[in-house]
């Protein structure tokens, strides 16, 4: 009970937070929303919709590995959409959306829940460790304690080495097969460059509107921002995560601009989640043919 009410009470205090602050600086607020050109504005939802895209194509490589075969793209796509669609509301509600809406598409062809909860770590990993680079670069901007970047990067590698370990000390078992992406030679590197187009579209999105705002677009403020929207992210601070991340990196600069470019941000990946949901909808109802994978291939005892 406690737990629901926390997850319902975090939303409404973060949008809370960012209404008073927008309140009080009403002027500056809208003077910065009103500065964004329209052509901002449509590039930031069209960037966005670029990384869900990328962001589908690389669940689907890493889903894929579970069984040595892919499941066809208008089930990953229509999954993944339906996961945005309920993140917009509660970030920690898209994992659930997304386990039961690639059960009822895929049917028995899906993997089994755990496997598919457990599919999603190696992406984290991989946007955790291109995250730590975007700090160290942060850093050597001269943005933020000189202690965060060495701190970031041994976090990354030590996920990744952990969910190295994991995979072979529990191979055995059938959830670890959610892991299987890791040790597939065909799949692995495209997973690397799907986690990199995303996080440099999501760098592109984040410096644009740092730019049109009026806000400081320098390598270290994009690279802390960049973080900042991770971590409000993985919290249940719902539609006002942008807000909130963009207050308390920047909001020392400029407060209105800060918040009008957070809530930018969060228009934006609004309109970026409904735009590609009726797309992946349109598109799904059209039958075409899939172009499959070759079969997983797998490094040590799993080969």
């Amino acid at each position: 009970m406690g737990r629901r009410l926390g997850q319902v009470a975090v939303p409404f205090m973060v949008l809370g937070i960012v209404a008073f602050v927008s309140v009080r600086h009403a002027g500056d607020v809208g003077a910065a929303i009103t500065a964004v050109p329209l052509w901002a504005f449509a590039l930031a939802i069209a960037l966005h919709v670029l990384t869900l895209i990328l962001r589908s194509e690389a669940w689907g490589l890493s889903i894929a590995a579970v069984e040595g075969r892919p499941l066809p793209r208008r089930i990953v796509h229509r999954a993944n959409a339906a996961a945005f669609l309920a993140g917009t509301a509660q970030s920690q509600a898209a994992l659930p959306a997304r386990v039961a809406m690639l059960r009822r598409l895929a049917g028995d062809g899906a993997p089994r829940p755990g496997q598919i909860v457990v599919a999603d770590v190696p992406i984290f990993a991989i946007e955790l460790l291109l995250t730590s680079a975007l700090l160290v670069a942060g850093v050597l901007g001269g943005i933020g304690p000189w202690w965060t970047a060495p701190a970031a990067v041994a976090l990354a590698l030590a996920v990744l080495a952990a969910l190295i370990f994991l995979r072979r000390r529990y191979e055995h078992r059938p959830i670890a097969r959610g892991l299987a992406v890791l040790a597939d030679r065909r799949r692995r590197g495209p997973l690397f460059v799907l986690a990199g187009g995303v996080c440099a579209a999501t760098v592109a999105r984040v410096w644009l509107l740092l730019t049109v705002c009026g806000l400081p677009h320098g390598l270290g403020e994009v690279g802390w921002l960049f973080a900042a929207l991770g971590a409000f992210g993985l919290l249940p601070t719902g539609p006002g995560a942008p807000a909130g991340a963009t207050l308390a990196t920047l909001g020392t600069t400029d407060v209105g601009a800060a918040v009008a470019a957070g809530l930018v941000l969060s228009a934006t990946s609004i309109a970026a989640v409904f735009t590609y949901g009726c797309c992946v909808t349109v598109g799904s109802k059209r039958k075409r043919p899939e172009v499959r994978l070759a079969p997983a291939e797998l490094e040590g005892a799993e080969a």
